[in-house]
Order: structure tokens, then C-alpha cells, then sequence
């Protein structure tokens, strides 16, 4: 039988109790205090907090950090040793009813212009997870917001672990990774589906004389403009502008190629000079991260380039790891190569379901009248 979510933390408290009483809280308000527990944390060399930089994090603060938020992250310490981070912010909306949403720092920016930063976890130092654990369920549910929203996390996550016993209305939606060894990988352990449309692309491309390689750095500003085009021109045909006409989106992309260069690659097919797909990708130690990817559809709709080029990236990747990142559970085309897929989970806690009810009630009408103002 399930335990209750407060019997369940009873249990857990009292395994804790006896442990707890040399160890000591401390509050961070500002990114400066919490870019100094970031870099405890990188020195110990226990935890990638993202894909195993904190750069990533950085530059998601300088390009979209908000007046209206508040940065509220904390960090449990036994004598002078950092045992836990919890980087944490709210958002307080700018219109009325004035609803405060908790996130992860590195997450929570506007959805048209969302860069997905995905994997976040708080930090706890091996061995302390029953110490750590029923203090920060009780400090996190002390908190004055309406909802705690956690994206794109592992469902073996600390703080997924954690959420469940967070005061409120918990919904869950389940994804997962998807990644491959390339020390272990072949094509040979495909589908023989997968391997005949591999196959076919291959020969379709040989005939126009198709070439495939890593670009250069000094390619990457080029390249960035064309994967945009690429990228647009898909989401106009579904009515929708996509992440890429957002100018925090940009600028975060763009600090990386200027001066992060080492943390991404980009892979591309090309025809002559030009390129006819394009994949980008998040680069740490023992990985390529695949983040998005465009393709000439207008010219070259009977080609499946973008298939091709994963297979082409991931048995010429330079890292152990080639990691797909989140799909659906279901019928993802990523399981296709023959991935290892780590169960992913986005969770949200609802403390105040009528106010938020109110919020959106407000939001839709202040878009009706905003559309109806700038239409007389």
C-alpha cells in the first residue's frame, strides 16, 4: 500500500532528526551570492548542475532575468562545507491578481522565447539526503507562492523527489532522454525500417554529391542565420513564429558563439557551399547535447537530410555521448536509434487554484481587449 505523502515524510524526517543539528541554512538574494555556491559546487566535482556547466546558467540570468523576479535560492552548510543548493526564484506577475510562480533558476522565461534548459536538480552532497531532505520540504513549503512549476527534470531527480511532498495539487507529465554510447553504438542494431531510409538518404545524397562535416567556429554566425531561416519557415506553416524570433533567445545563442565558443557545435549536409541541414549543438565534457536543427524543405522535400546527419554526428561524434535530450514517451523518432532512454519528468505544484483560475481569466481578457484596441 501507498504511503500518505504525510506519513511518507514522517518516516523521512525521523530517519534525519538525529543528523540535523549541526547543520546550518543560508539564504541567497542576490546572483552574486549564488554564482559563489555555484562555483563550490563545480569544485567539488560531484554534480553537473547543467550538462556539467554553470555557464549555461550565466548567460540564462544576463539575457532574461526580469525586474518582477525575485531571486530566493538557499543553501544548508555542516560547519564551513556546502551540503546543499537550492537555486531558486519567484515571478511575480506584472498584472493583477499578482501571481507568484516558484522556479528553478535557468527556467521559467517567457514560452515563446523558453531556451529549454533541461536536467536542473538542486544540489545535495552524497550522503546527506536524509539529512537534507525534510529541511528543505519544510523551508520550501514556508514559501509564499501560487504554484512551483519544475520542467525537463529526471524522475530520479532530488527535486523530483522532493515535489511530491510540497503542500498542493501535484500534476506530473512524463517524457525521457534519449542518448547513445558511441562507443557501443552501430547501425547495424537499428530497425531494418531505420536502416533502409538511412540507406536510401545516403544514396540520394551521393548522387548530388553531398558532403558532411563539423563546422568551423568562424562558420557558426553564418550557419545560425540559415538554421533560423530554416527553422522559421517550418513554424510559419503551422501559424506559429517559433523561439527564434525572441530576442532574449538570441542574444543567449549568440554570447555562446562569441564567447563560449567550446560549448557548442554544429554539424551540417551540404550541397556545393551550401548547406541543406543544419543541427546545433550543447557541448560539455563527455557529450554532445542535440538542441535543435533545420532543414531546406522548400528544395529538397523527398530527402530526409536531417535523419542522415544525425546518423552522420553520432558515429563522427568526438565525445562518448550523444544525447538526443528530451522526446515523448511514445513513438519518439529519437528511440529509433536504438537510444537509452532515462525516464524525465515536468511537475507542478498548485497551491492557489483559484487565483491562478483568475489570472488566466484576466490575461484572456486583456488580450481580447488589446486585439480589439489595435484593430479600430
Amino acid at each position: 500500500m501507498a504511503l500518505s505523502k504525510a506519513k511518507s515524510y514522517r518516516i523521512l524526517f525521523m530517519k534525519s532528526i538525529t543528523k540535523q543539528s549541526d547543520v546550518h541554512f543560508s539564504l541567497m538574494i542576490t546572483y552574486e551570492q549564488l554564482k559563489d555556491a555555484f562555483s563550490q559546487v563545480e569544485k567539488m566535482n560531484e554534480h553537473s548542475y547543467h550538462q556539467g556547466s554553470n555557464n549555461y546558467l550565466k548567460i540564462w540570468y544576463d539575457c532574461y532575468w526580469q525586474t518582477n523576479w525575485q531571486l530566493h535560492s538557499f543553501a544548508y552548510y555542516q560547519a564551513d562545507k556546502l551540503i546543499c543548493l537550492v537555486p531558486f526564484f519567484i515571478e511575480k506577475s506584472k498584472f493583477f491578481p499578482f501571481t507568484k510562480t516558484l522556479y528553478l533558476v535557468g527556467q521559467g522565461e517567457p514560452e515563446h522565447a523558453e531556451v529549454a534548459l533541461e536536467y536542473l536538480d538542486v544540489y545535495i552532497k552524497p550522503g546527506y539526503e536524509q539529512t537534507v531532505y525534510p529541511l528543505l520540504i519544510k523551508e520550501i513549503n514556508k514559501l509564499n507562492f501560487d504554484q512551483c512549476v519544475v520542467k525537463a527534470v529526471f524522475e530520479d531527480s532530488h527535486i523530483a523527489k522532493i515535489m511530491p511532498h510540497i503542500t498542493g495539487n501535484l500534476t506530473q507529465q512524463h517524457f525521457a532522454q534519449y542518448k547513445v554510447n558511441n562507443t557501443q553504438w552501430q547501425l547495424a542494431q537499428l530497425s531494418k525500417n531505420t536502416r533502409s531510409r538511412i540507406n536510401r538518404c545516403k544514396n540520394q545524397l551521393a548522387k548530388l554529391s553531398a558532403t558532411l562535416r563539423w563546422l568551423t567556429i568562424e562558420e557558426y554566425d553564418s550557419a545560425w542565420v540559415l538554421l533560423k531561416n530554416f527553422h522559421q519557415k517550418r513554424w510559419r506553416k503551422k501559424g506559429e513564429n517559433g523561439a527564434f524570433v525572441a530576442i532574449e533567445f538570441n542574444e543567449f545563442h549568440k554570447t555562446l558563439r562569441e564567447k563560449n565558443s567550446g560549448t557548442i557545435a554544429m554539424s551540417a549536409v551540404f550541397i556545393g557551399e551550401q548547406p541543406i541541414a543544419i543541427h546545433y549543438y550543447l557541448v560539455t565534457d563527455d557529450t554532445y547535447h542535440f538542441y535543435q536543427s533545420g532543414w531546406d524543405e522548400q528544395n529538397f522535400a523527398k530527402l530526409s537530410p536531417g535523419l542522415f546527419l544525425h546518423f552522420w554526428s553520432i558515429t563522427n561524434c568526438p565525445e562518448k555521448y550523444y544525447d538526443f535530450m528530451m522526446g515523448g514517451v511514445n513513438n519518439s523518432y529519437k528511440a529509433k536509434f536504438n537510444t537509452d532512454a532515462r525516464a524525465m519528468i515536468s511537475i507542478t505544484v498548485v497551491k492557489s487554484p483559484l487565483k491562478l483560475f483568475f489570472s488566466k481569466v484576466c490575461n484572456k481578457l486583456n488580450r481580447l481587449l488589446f486585439s480589439r484596441f489595435i484593430g479600430t
